[in-house]
């Protein structure tokens, strides 16, 4: 006999047991788990007699020449002894709590994360292909991606970009380093006013010629907050005017 075979041909023997063991009780599992609550409220010290489950069985309707001495059989021959010995027997009466079904979990209600930045942009309505890839994680700034295979994305961070001297390469090109966590292989190339960009809207890119990843920082006047875009060498031609034009986009809306 397998494994599988053997669990169930113990199911059906507990079950049998469990059948037979209820129809010998005098007393059902909900009244018995009632009165094992009954002695436990009202019960202070113990006499040596079952007053307190008689009178319990009294009140109930129930035959007490006949549930005593079954309560007597299973080690209930007086009240302490009641509540104490048929305790397990108790819980093993109780049913199962219902597990779900194998393989499914419940589904747990995702609630959209509230959108509203420091851009004051409304994203609710994004133009195609552009999408809020982090709708349901508030956990990290807003995200907004191009397509749904990724590539490009740009992040929205409501706090100022580092401090340092941003007229310098040096800095932006610390910035790429610090996001992609690369080794030099080249020189960085670092460009101003890279993007089209609205009025207030400064734009920075920055690439390596031996390395994938493209970044692009986009900054107000206010420098309270900023864009970060990201994308890659191969597709960066064509991702960057998106990304000036989402932003355009968004900006004159606000307006």
């Amino acid at each position: 006999m397998d494994k599988q075979h053997r669990k169930a041909a113990l199911k059906r023997w507990k079950l049998a047991e469990r059948a037979e063991l209820l129809a010998g009780m005098p007393i059902t599992p909900e009244q018995l788990h009632r009165l094992l609550d009954h002695l436990d409220a009202k019960m202070e010290s113990c006499d040596r007699t079952t007053k307190l489950t008689a009178e319990f069985l009294d009140a109930e309707g129930l035959e007490t020449d006949k549930v005593l001495p079954w309560l007597a059989e299973q080690g209930g021959y007086c009240d302490c002894e009641v509540l104490a010995n048929l305790a397990d027997l108790d819980t093993a009466l109780q049913p199962a709590p219902s597990a779900p079904p194998i393989g499914r979990r419940p589904k747990q209600p995702r609630v959209p994360r509230n959108v509203q930045t420091l851009t004051g942009w409304d994203l609710a309505k994004l133009p195609a292909p552009w999408r809020i890839a982090n709708l349901y994680d508030a956990t990290e700034p807003v995200q907004l991606e191009l397509g749904k295979k990724g590539g490009c994305s740009i992040t929205i961070v409501e706090a100022p970009l580092p401090a340092g001297d941003r007229a310098s390469d040096e800095f932006w090109a610390g910035l790429w380093y610090a996001r992609t966590e690369l080794p030099s292989r080249g020189a960085l190339k670092v460009s101003h006013g890279a993007l089209r960009l609205p009025e207030g809207l400064q734009s920075t890119l920055v690439q390596s010629p031996g390395w994938i990843p493209v970044y692009c920082w986009i900054v107000p006047e206010t420098s309270a907050w900023h864009l970060e875009v990201k994308t890659e060498a191969n597709r960066c031609a064509g991702d960057l005017p998106q990304v000036a034009s989402l932003v355009s986009r968004l900006v004159s809306r606000q307006a």
